[in-house]
């Protein structure tokens, strides 16, 4: 009995759709989790030790520098960079699953922390490394809702209404590839790194957007089977060339 098979134009060769494909993870440029914010992290810091030494001298300048911590601002996109290098951390190895980090969005300064490809389809994920306890709260009062996501003291609510920019452009991908993925949509995932989740009643979604931590994070891209392994690959391709690593540009 005869099988199924595509034609690769490419390559002008046929490929049989049930026979395994090539592992794609060496010929696509997955990114380096955090480096956009890493490499934000060290301009700021070197802007400063050259703000400072050029005020002062290169050697008051040190000893103030070594004496002083960097700003809050600065240190805020360090600390970023750690959590999304956490992520990648925790996402790599997971069977079946594909990540992308830190992609530019073409024709935006903007970047996509991390795109995982997996059985359960295809999950835009922002990574925030904040720390406190994560909540749904109503502040609307007696006649009036006004739900906000809170990480401890901080409203953080403006994060999921980030997450639609992001998703419009990898949905756009989505809807031009030749691939058929079975009607696969994007996701859109805050993944608070070290956060802490209450007992009873945690919040699991706001705004239509995915509330997890790394672990969570994990069981929802592999819960369920929408796609096939040479799906993943194949989309996996398609979004890193579609939206190259940010390090890669020139």
């Amino acid at each position: 009995m005869g099988s199924r098979a595509v034609y690769e134009p490419g390559s002008k060769t046929v490929r049989c759709i049930a026979c395994p494909v090539a592992d794609t993870e060496t010929a696509v440029d997955a990114g380096v989790a955090g480096g956009s914010a890493h490499r934000e992290f060290e301009r700021r810091k070197a802007a400063r030790e050259a703000l400072v030494k050029g005020r002062v001298g290169n050697l008051l300048g040190g000893l103030l520098i070594a004496l002083t911590d960097e700003p809050q601002s600065t240190r805020a996109w360090e600390r970023g960079a750690s959590g999304e290098q956490k992520l990648g951390k925790a996402l790599e190895g997971l069977d079946s699953v594909r990540a992308l980090h830190d992609r530019q969005v073409p024709k935006t300064r903007g970047n996509i922390d991390h795109i995982v490809i997996g059985p359960a389809g295809v999950f835009v994920v922002d990574a925030k490394h904040y720390r406190g306890l994560i909540q749904v709260r109503d502040i609307g009062g007696l006649f009036k809702v006004d739900e906000r996501l809170f990480v401890g003291q901080r409203d953080c609510s403006q994060l999921a209404d980030n997450m639609g920019w992001q998703v419009r452009a990898v949905q756009d991908v989505l809807d031009r590839t030749p691939v058929d993925c079975g009607g696969v949509t994007v996701a859109p995932v805050l993944c608070f790194i070290d956060g802490e989740w209450p007992l009873l009643g945690a919040p699991n979604r706001y705004k239509g957007v995915h509330l997890e931590g790394p672990r969570s994070l994990k069981r929802l891209v592999t819960r369920t089977y929408l796609v096939g392994q040479t799906v993943i690959d194949e989309l996996t391709g398609l979004l890193a060339k579609a939206l190259p690593a940010k390090e890669t540009r020139t």
